[in-house]
């Protein structure tokens, strides 16, 4: 039989920033499903782009696994991640980038002094 060829997938076809699509939002559905039916509860907002369902779903494939390994360990509810842009703190500063303090140099190591009679050589 002859090896049917596949175009490459386009760099393109991920995109973390693009709304996520309803195909992603039902895999992400069955997921906490099927964390809820291995015994833990999921609470959390529902993932909008590409980029949340993709760590959401990292961390849904983590904890279903770890819970049918591990079923008798007793386990806080699981929380989405929080996005970068959510984050406290994660705004942009008015500053440019090249205004901050330089770093501080190395400090040369010093040598160790030596303690006691130094040590005699051998003669050849």
């Amino acid at each position: 039989m002859r090896p049917i060829k596949l175009p490459t997938t386009p760099s393109s076809a991920y995109n973390p920033n693009r709304p996520a699509n309803a195909l992603l939002l039902a895999h992400v559905r069955e997921l906490e499903r099927a964390v809820r039916a291995a015994g833990r509860r999921v609470q959390g907002s529902r993932p909008k782009t590409e980029g949340e369902v993709a760590a959401y779903m990292r961390l849904l494939n983590r904890a279903l696994h770890n819970q049918v390994l591990l079923p008798a360990l007793k386990r806080r509810p699981l929380r989405p991640p929080r996005p970068a842009s959510r984050v406290a703190g994660s705004a942009k500063t008015s500053h440019s980038p090249g205004s901050r303090k330089p770093a501080r140099k190395a400090r040369p190591i010093k040598k160790a002094k030596r303690r006691g009679a130094p040590k005699q050589r051998r003669k050849r």
